[in-house]
C-alpha cells in the first residue's frame, strides 16, 4: 500500500527569502494599532493557529485560540494539542477539557492495544463557534482500523462544546471500516471547518479517496444527542458526504477550505469548498449544494500551482445583499516583462449579480515577495461604519524579518478599494520559524461594545494573538466661506491695530458640524488656517491675519452635535502692493484640521479617528481686483520680435552679439510679465545694452531653471496695454569646442495671466564659421659654408661629429595669428640632402653655364621627415630645428665649385578642435638654403725657376741705375750751415725750454 505524506498548510515552510516592504504612505485607519490586546501561549505550542470570537449570549464576548502543539493533563500524551478560552479584557487564557482521556484500548488476541493515537494528533489546528457551540478539530488525529494486523490512519477527529463548556462530544466521520488510502482512511476530517448560518456545521476532509477529498456536513444536535464515549464507530442520520469520484480527480484536495453563503435565490445557504490542486494543478473553488452536495459552479484558478483555493471567504460587500466569495491563491507568482517571476500571492473577489451569475474577478496582488499574501481572508462587517462590508488578507511572512502583515480593504459600491486603506505589521521577529502574523484571521464581532466590529489575528509562530478594536469614525463637515471673495487694493477700509495704517480687508468664516456611530456629543479638533497657501516656502505672503501679522494660525474648533452648523470668523488683510508682485494668481486659504486626542476621558475605550476617506483639508480662493473689465479677467496680446546684430560669428574673435529685442503689448494689461531668453551652451550673459537713447534699459537677471540657462528680463507689473519698445540684451559667445554650424537663442514673453499667457516664441539663429591664419618661416644656421675648411683635415675613419664636417642647422617656425583659433597641424621636411658618403649619393652634372649648382630632392636622394605639431593654441608658434654636418671630404674633392644646398618644409593642418571645421584647411611650404662656397680663384698658375731669377736680376739692374742717376744729381751730397747760426738756434732752443 503507498503511503503519502499528510497535508499540511504549504505556507509552514517559505523560502529563505528577503521580503519587500509595503508602501509606508499608508496611514493607519480605524484599528486602534495602540491600545491592541496581545494573549500569549506556552512556547512552541502554534498558540495562535486557529482563532474564532466566542459569543453564548448577546452580552458576553471571549477569544478562542487554537494551540495544536500544545501539551495537556492527558496522561501519555505528546503535543496533543489544544483549545484556550481567553476572557475580554485580556487576562489569562485557560485550556478548555475538550478531551482528557488516554488513548482508547481494545483487546486483540488477549492483548490491549490502543485503538487511537491523540500524540501529534494537531487538535486545535481549527476552531469554530457559533453562538453557544464551540467546534474543535484534530486532523492528524489516527486510529487503529479493524484490521488484524495494526495500522495507523489519519482520519481526523473533531470535538463539540456546548453549554458554556459543560458538555462536550467527538465527531469522527471518516473514522469507518472505509480505511486505507483509496477510502477515507486518510480523510483528515476537521483540516478545514465551518458553520452554516443555522447552526449545522461543515468540515472538511481533503484527504480522502487518494486525496481528492471530500465534504462533510452535520447537525450539530444529532452529534450530541445519544453521545457515548465508548461508541467508536457512530454513524449519524443526517449526516452528509461528497462520494468517490474517478480516479483523473486524485490528488485534488477537494475540502482543503469550506465557507458557506447564498447564491442560488432559494434563501437555503450553499457551500464553497477550495480545490486547490484540481484542473490539472490550477486549483478551482466550487459551490456545492447544501441539500444534495451536488456540484452547481466552479471558479478556476489562472496560474499553476498558485494553490487557488488555498483560502475561501463569504462576505457582501458591495452592500447589495448578495454574498459574493473570495479565493486565496498564496503562491500566485507574477512576471514582470522578461524579469524572474515573483511569489507575491493575489486574492480574487466575485461579486455576486444574480443566481448563478458573478462578475468577473477583482483581482488583489501582494507586494512583498515570499508574503504568501492571501493566505487568510477575513469578512470583518462593516468596520468603518460607511454601509459597506470591508476584508482582512493575511500575509503572514511579508513585511521587515518576514514578521507578518494584515491588509485591511474597504468595501464600496463596486468592489473593494484596490488600495488597503490599512496595513497591519507584525511586531515580533522572525526566530527559529517566521512569526506568521497574519496567518489566520477572523473578524464581524464587536468585543468592546462601540457598535464596529473587531480583529483578531494570530501569529502562531510567535505564539501570540492580538486582539485590534476599531475606533469609531468621525466625518467632519467642515466649509470656508470669503467675504468678500475679490479684494480691492484701492478700498482701504482696516486700520491696523497699533497704527494709523489703513489697509484692504475681508473675512475668513469657519464652520463645521461632523457626525458618526457611538460619538460623544461634543469633540474639539485642531485647526489650521494657511493664508496663500499655494505660495512656496520662503516666497511672499500677500495676506496676513489682522491681529496677528501671520500667514497662518493654529486654533481650536469644539462642536457640539445639536449644533447645525459651527462658525468662527477672522479678518485678513492685504500688503502694500509695493510689497509684492503677483496681483493675478488666486489667495489660496486652506484649513487643515485633525481631532483633539487630549480631550478623550475614558482611558480604556479607543478614542475616535476622522473618516480615512474624508478629506481634513478645505480649500477655498480670493482674488485682487485688477483694471481688467467686469469680469476681473485680464487677457493680454502679447508680441515679441527679436534681431542679432550679427548673422555670423567666427571663431577665435571676440564674439560679441547684441540681440535687439522689441516686445509689445496690444490687448489688455500683462502681470508679471517677463522677458524669458534662453541661451546656447555657447553664449554668456554680459549685460543690458546701455550705449543707445533708442533701446530701453531693462532689469535682467541670469537664472538656471530645470538645467536650462536663462535671462529674464522685468517687462512691467502689469505690462500695460499699447506697450511698445525695443531693448538689446548683450551676449559672449566663446565656447564653440561643442558647437554646432549655429547657435539659437529662444525668446518668449510670458506672464501670470490665466489666458494669453505668452507671445509668439522666437528662435534666433546664428551662424558659426571657422577661420585658420597660419604662418611658417626657417633659417639656416650658418647660411653659408666656406671650403676649404680652417684648421680642419679629413680623416679615412671619422671618430666623431666633428670629423665629418661643419654643424649646418636648418631652424623652422610654424606660428599661429592672434586672432586664429586653435588647431591640430603637421610639419613635413621633405628635402634635406642626405650626405653619407660619397658612394651613397649619384650627383648631377652640374650645367656648365650656372655659377653655383643646387642640391635639392629632384636630383639627389632626400631624407623625409614628418613630424606632429598636435594643437597649438591661439598667438602660440612650434618650432623644429634639424641638425646636420656637411660632409666636407665629398665637397672637397671637386674643389672650386659652389653649391646650394636647399630643403623644402611644407605644413598642413589636419583639424580644428571644433565641430565647426573650415572649407579648406590652410597649407603651405617654405624653402630653406645653404650656400657651399670657395675662397681660392677657379683657375691656379705655375711660374718656371729662370723667370724667378731672370726677374731678380732685372730688378737688381733697375736699381743700380737708379742709384746712378740719384749719385750724378747730387742727391746724396749734404749742406753744412754756418756756426754762429747753429749757436743762435742752440740759444734760442734754450730759451723756450726754460719759458716753458
Amino acid at each position: 500500500m503507498s503511503m503519502r505524506m499528510l497535508l499540511l498548510p504549504p505556507v509552514l515552510l517559505p523560502l529563505l527569502l528577503p521580503a519587500m516592504l509595503w508602501p509606508r504612505a499608508l496611514l493607519a485607519f480605524n484599528l486602534d494599532e495602540e491600545q491592541r490586546s496581545v494573549y500569549s501561549g506556552p512556547q512552541g505550542s502554534y498558540f495562535g493557529y486557529a482563532v474564532d470570537f466566542y459569543i453564548p449570549e448577546p452580552g458576553t464576548v471571549s477569544v478562542l485560540v487554537g494551540a495544536p502543539k500544545a501539551n495537556t493533563t492527558q496522561p501519555e500524551i505528546q503535543e496533543g494539542g489544544a483549545v484556550y478560552y481567553c476572557p475580554w479584557p485580556a487576562t489569562q487564557c485557560k485550556q478548555i477539557p475538550f478531551d482528557t482521556t488516554n488513548n482508547r484500548k481494545i483487546k486483540v488476541n488477549g492483548t490491549r492495544e490502543p485503538i487511537e493515537f491523540k500524540s501529534n494528533q494537531w487538535f486545535g489546528a481549527t476552531v469554530k463557534a457559533h453562538k453557544s457551540k464551540v467546534v474543535a478539530c484534530a486532523p492528524l488525529y489516527h486510529w487503529r482500523t479493524l484490521k488484524a494486523t495494526p495500522e495507523k490512519d489519519p482520519v481526523g477527529t473533531c470535538y463539540v462544546a456546548i453549554q458554556n463548556f459543560s458538555a462536550y462530544a467527538e465527531y469522527s466521520p471518516c473514522r469507518n471500516s472505509n480505511a486505507d488510502p483509496e477510502g477515507q482512511g486518510f480523510c483528515q476530517a476537521g483540516f478545514s471547518l465551518d458553520f452554516y448560518k443555522n447552526g449545522d456545521l461543515i468540515v472538511g476532509g481533503p484527504g480522502s479517496f487518494y486525496w481528492q477529498g471530500q465534504v462533510i456536513t452535520a447537525n450539530i444536535a444529532d452529534i450530541i444527542t445519544d453521545y457515548s464515549f465508548k461508541d467508536i464507530l457512530r454513524k449519524l442520520i443526517r449526516e452528509k458526504q461528497t462520494g468517490v469520484a474517478p480516479p483523473s480527480y486524485d490528488d485534488n484536495y477537494l475540502g482543503y477550505s469550506v465557507a458557506a453563503g447564498e447564491f442560488t435565490g432559494d434563501s437555503e445557504q450553499e457551500l464553497v469548498v477550495g480545490v486547490p490542486r484540481g484542473a490539472q494543478n490550477f486549483g478551482y473553488v466550487s459551490i456545492i449544494n447544501s441539500t444534495d452536495l451536488t456540484f452547481i459552479q466552479n471558479f478556476t484558478g489562472e496560474q499553476m500551482a498558485s494553490y487557488f483555493g488555498y483560502t475561501v471567504a463569504v462576505s457582501d460587500v458591495n452592500n447589495d445583499g448578495l454574498d459574493d466569495i473570495l479565493v486565496g491563491a498564496p503562491l500566485f507568482m507574477e512576471r514582470e516583462f522578461e524579469s524572474k517571476p515573483k511569489e507575491v500571492g493575489q486574492v480574487y473577489l466575485y461579486l455576486q449579480e444574480s443566481a448563478f451569475y458573478f462578475q468577473d474577478a477583482q483581482i488583489l496582488s501582494g507586494t512583498d515577495m515570499f508574503g504568501r499574501f492571501g493566505s487568510a481572508i477575513a469578512h470583518l462587517g462593516d468596520l468603518n461604519q460607511d454601509g459597506y462590508n470591508d476584508i482582512a488578507i493575511g500575509a503572514p511572512f511579508a513585511g521587515e524579518d518576514r514578521g507578518g502583515k494584515v491588509l485591511v480593504y474597504n468595501g464600496h459600491s463596486n468592489g473593494l478599494n484596490a488600495k488597503p486603506s490599512q496595513v497591519l505589521s507584525g511586531f515580533w521577529a522572525s526566530q527559529s520559524m517566521p512569526a506568521g502574523f497574519g496567518f489566520t484571521l477572523r473578524g464581524d464581532s464587536d468585543v468592546d461594545k462601540n457598535d464596529y466590529p473587531d480583529l483578531i489575528v494570530g501569529a502562531f509562530g510567535a505564539g501570540k494573538v492580538v486582539v485590534y478594536r476599531a475606533r469609531p469614525v468621525v466625518t467632519v463637515n467642515a466649509q470656508l466661506l470669503l467675504n468678500p471673495m475679490i479684494v480691492n487694493p484701492e478700498n482701504k477700509t482696516c486700520q491696523l491695530p497699533s497704527s494709523r495704517i489703513l489697509v484692504a480687508c475681508f473675512i475668513v468664516r469657519v464652520c463645521a458640524a461632523f457626525e458618526g456611530q457611538s460619538i460623544s456629543d461634543k469633540i474639539a479638533l485642531k485647526a489650521e488656517l494657511q493664508l496663500d497657501s499655494l505660495k512656496q516656502k520662503g516666497a511672499v505672503k500677500r495676506t496676513l491675519f489682522f491681529d496677528y501679522h501671520q500667514s497662518h494660525l493654529l486654533f481650536p474648533i469644539v462642536i457640539e452635535r445639536q449644533e447645525r452648523l459651527h462658525c468662527q470668523d477672522f479678518v485678513v488683510y492685504l500688503r502694500d502692493e509695493t510689497e509684492f508682485r503677483d496681483k493675478l494668481s488666486p489667495i489660496s486659504v486652506s484649513l487643515n484640521y485633525s481631532l483633539d486626542e487630549s480631550t478623550s476621558v475614558d482611558s480604556l475605550a479607543v478614542k475616535p479617528i476622522l473618516n480615512y476617506y474624508q478629506e481634513s483639508t478645505v480649500t477655498e480662493q480670493a482674488y485682487i481686483l485688477v483694471d481688467c473689465g467686469e469680469d476681473n479677467l485680464c487677457i493680454p496680446d502679447l508680441k515679441l520680435s527679436a534681431t542679432p546684430d550679427k548673422d555670423q560669428l567666427i571663431i577665435g574673435e571676440e564674439n560679441c552679439v547684441v540681440l535687439l529685442i522689441n516686445p509689445r503689448n496690444d490687448g489688455e494689461g500683462a502681470y508679471e510679465a517677463e522677458l524669458h531668453i534662453k541661451m546656447p551652451p555657447e553664449a554668456d550673459y554680459t549685460g543690458v545694452e546701455r550705449n543707445s537713447k533708442a533701446l530701453r534699459v531693462l532689469s535682467c537677471d541670469y537664472k538656471m531653471e530645470n538645467e536650462t540657462r536663462m535671462v529674464v528680463c522685468d517687462l512691467g507689473n502689469p505690462m500695460v496695454a499699447g506697450t511698445n519698445f525695443s531693448t538689446g540684451i548683450r551676449f559672449s559667445v566663446q565656447h564653440f569646442e561643442n558647437a554646432d554650424f549655429s547657435i539659437k537663442f529662444e525668446l518668449q514673453v510670458k506672464s501670470s495671466n490665466k489666458v494669453n499667457s505668452s507671445s509668439n516664441l522666437v528662435n534666433l539663429q546664428i551662424n558659426i564659421s571657422a577661420v585658420a591664419q597660419v604662418q611658417i618661416r626657417g633659417v639656416s644656421n650658418p647660411p653659408q659654408i666656406v671650403l676649404p675648411l680652417h684648421n680642419w683635415e679629413p680623416k679615412d675613419e671619422p671618430t666623431k661629429e666633428d670629423d665629418l664636417g661643419p654643424l649646418v642647422e636648418h631652424i623652422y617656425e610654424f606660428a599661429i595669428q592672434e586672432d586664429t583659433p586653435e588647431l591640430t597641424a603637421f610639419l613635413r621636411n621633405s628635402t634635406i640632402p642626405h650626405y653619407i658618403r660619397r658612394r651613397d649619393i649619384k650627383v648631377a652634372e652640374p650645367q656648365r653655364k650656372s655659377s653655383s649648382k643646387i642640391l635639392n630632392c629632384t636630383n639627389v636622394k632626400c631624407l623625409i621627415i614628418t613630424c606632429i605639431v598636435g594643437q597649438l593654441d591661439r598667438g602660440t608658434s612650434a618650432a623644429l630645428k634639424i641638425r646636420s654636418r656637411l660632409w666636407a671630404q665629398t665637397f672637397l674633392q671637386r674643389k672650386n665649385d659652389h653649391y646650394t644646398l636647399s630643403s623644402n618644409v611644407s605644413f598642413g593642418v589636419k583639424k580644428m578642435p571644433y565641430k565647426v571645421q573650415p572649407a579648406k584647411f590652410p597649407e603651405g611650404s617654405i624653402a630653406i638654403k645653404t650656400s657651399v662656397i670657395w675662397a681660392t680663384p677657379n683657375v691656379s698658375f705655375i711660374i718656371p725657376l729662370w723667370v724667378i731669377i731672370l726677374a731678380i736680376l732685372l730688378g737688381l739692374l733697375v736699381l743700380a741705375m737708379l742709384t746712378l742717376a740719384l749719385w750724378k744729381c747730387g742727391f746724396f751730397d749734404r749742406s753744412r750751415p754756418p756756426q754762429d747760426d747753429m749757436a743762435d738756434r742752440e740759444q734760442l732752443t734754450n730759451d723756450k725750454t726754460t719759458d716753458a
